[in-house]
């Protein structure tokens, strides 16, 4: 009897000590997973979010964003250059866009400041063939005073441009002076020239 009371006594302390064994593997291995889980989360947080892009996140009163849909080719355009462009501007009314201007064929010096600030500095860097969306806060635009009834004060714009010529230099200035008027102007000159070398006319 003796014996198997200690017997029974042993068995006991065994699972005790089994159970106790087994809380404390399960503990572990809990807080392990758990300290894993944690240090994973804390991971993705740290990781950055992609930042929006600005073309598509304009708002109201942004900074000028341009988009390039066509990207040209040879030089880029630079200060005092000729450009002859075509081109579609709406104004921006929350999801609505109501054109207010076109143009097929337009000429203008680039940075002369005889045009719209935002139209402008929307075709910096631009080559001929060059196609681009150009996103124009009211600062850059009309401001507070706006156009007529066509474009209220502090609007947004967007235009849509191809740049079709770039000229420079003298080149440039007859091609803003006018083809047609030009070859008007030298023929004018030619014949002031020559008129004084014709017999009857003295």
């Amino acid at each position: 009897n003796k014996v198997a009371l200690c017997f029974l006594i042993a068995i006991q302390s065994v699972a005790a000590f089994t159970s106790k064994l087994s809380v404390a593997s399960f503990s572990v291995s809990n807080r392990g997973r758990n300290g894993a889980a944690t240090a994973i989360a804390s991971a993705l947080e740290e990781i950055p979010e992609a930042d929006a892009d600005p073309f598509d996140a304009y708002a109201p009163g942004s900074s000028l964003v341009y988009k390039e849909l066509t990207p040209g080719s040879g030089d880029p355009c630079e200060k005092g250059d000729v450009l002859t462009v075509s081109y579609t501007g709406r104004l921006l009314r929350g999801a609505g866009k109501n054109m207010i201007d076109s143009n097929e064929a337009w000429t203008f010096k680039h940075q002369g400041g005889n045009v719209m600030p935002g139209f402008d500095e929307g075709l910096k860097g631009a080559k001929a063939g060059s196609k681009r969306i150009i996103k124009i806060p009211p600062a850059k635009a009309y401001g507070s005073s706006g156009r007529g009834n066509m474009i209220p004060p502090n609007s947004d714009l967007e235009f849509e441009i191809e740049v079709t010529e770039i000229f420079s230099g003298i080149r440039g200035e007859i091609r803003l002076f006018g083809d047609d008027r030009a070859i008007r102007l030298v023929a004018i000159v030619a014949l002031l020239a020559i008129i004084p070398k014709i017999p009857f006319l003295h």
